[in-house]
This record gives C-alpha cells, sequence and structure tokens, in this order.
C-alpha cells in the first residue's frame, strides 16, 4: 500500500478461548493502540570521546488497552474474564499478535502465493489496571517478555482467523548453541469457532 497509515492498519490480536481450544480474538472496541516500545537505555564514556554515549540495551514494548464494554463483542469478552478471575503468575500470560498490514509481503504457502503481512508474536503478561463504570471501559496492561517472534500472518481461508508463520529475526546476531534451530512452524489460532490453522514457511 501507499499513503498514510491509519490505525485499521494494525491489528491487535489477544489469545483465548481455552488452552484445549484457543483463538484469536482482535481488540475492536478501543479507543487507543499506542505501542510504547520503552527503550532501556545506558550511557558509556568512551575514552576517545569527549562527551559520553548513549547506547540502546533493549526494548520492552507494552500497551495499555482500555476496551470498551459492549456485551457481545470478543474482546469485552476476553476482557471481563481478566477482570473477573484476577489471574497472576503464568495464568497471567497469553499470547498477542500485532498484525502490520500496511507491510505486506509475498509468500508462497501450499505452493501458491499469498499476500501476507508484517507481524510479531510474543508472549506477554496480562493486567487488569480498572474497571471504570463511567467510561464503560476495562482496561488491560500488555507488557511483552521474552523473545518477539518476528514473521508474517495471513487470513485463514474458512475462518478469517490470523495464521501467523514465524522468520528468521533480522536483528538476531546470537545463535544459541543449545537451543533448536528457529522455528518455521508456528501454529495459527483460529476464529471464534475454534478451528486452527498450521502452515509451515517453506
Amino acid at each position: 500500500m501507499t499513503g498514510m497509515v491509519k490505525k485499521y492498519h494494525i491489528a491487535l490480536f489477544l489469545e483465548g478461548g481455552t488452552a484445549q481450544n484457543p483463538v484469536w480474538v482482535r481488540i475492536k472496541k478501543s479507543t487507543s493502540l499506542q505501542l510504547s516500545l520503552n527503550p532501556e537505555t545506558q550511557e558509556y564514556d568512551y575514552i576517545t570521546d569527549k562527551n559520553p554515549t548513549t547506547e540502546v540495551i533493549r526494548y520492552k514494548p507494552a500497551l495499555n488497552q482500555p476496551v470498551t464494554m459492549y456485551k457481545g463483542e470478543g474482546d469485552y469478552a476476553l476482557a471481563w474474564d481478566k477482570f473477573y478471575t484476577l489471574k497472576t503468575g503464568e495464568k497471567a500470560k497469553t499470547n498477542v499478535l500485532i498484525v502490520f498490514m500496511q507491510e505486506d509481503v509475498t509468500r508462497t504457502v501450499s505452493e501458491q502465493e499469498i499476500t501476507a503481512y508484517k507481524a510479531w508474536k510474543n508472549e506477554a503478561t496480562l493486567s487488569v489496571s480498572d474497571l471504570n463504570a463511567v467510561d464503560s471501559t476495562i482496561t488491560l496492561d500488555i507488557n511483552f517478555g521474552g523473545k518477539i517472534l518476528h514473521g508474517y500472518a495471513y487470513p485463514d481461508d474458512t475462518t478469517h482467523a490470523p495464521v501467523f508463520v514465524q522468520e528468521e529475526d533480522p536483528d538476531n546476531d546470537w545463535v544459541d548453541p543449545f537451543e533448536p534451530p528457529a522455528v518455521t512452524q508456528q501454529q495459527g489460532t483460529g476464529g471464534a469457532d475454534g478451528d486452527n490453522g498450521t502452515e509451515t514457511n517453506p
């Protein structure tokens, strides 16, 4: 695409459903989509330089996401469940998928060329900061953790749910010899009907 990137070109999905039947739930009824990267920096006073230099060490992306409470909407059901059950520890973690639809790419899936979109997938910690009855919102704090998986996503032919395929991290200059090779296959989580799709990046 060309032209200005609009808010609807970036899609935010959270994993809902159950452990046995996970589904991607798109956050739709929200009035904000601000992805804070929260760079961690450190100053180094190199001996050959007159002034210190600030270096970026890492990023810790996060979203503060208000969800408007419309009963019958999938994002309300997910936010309400997180609010009502007050999950902590490992139960507070969930997969998050961000699809950048302004960045379309051509990929081959099942021997056919398709249009897909650059995407991130991550296991994030999800907490509920507040329920505002006056504004009719439940606000979720989504804090990325561990490694961000880079790849692409495309809609499943049947459910139109996103299928995510991991690709090699474009900025990864370190390979852990005790870890298995980079994953080239990610399970795509189905839509409201719970169907799942899995594709392999050839």
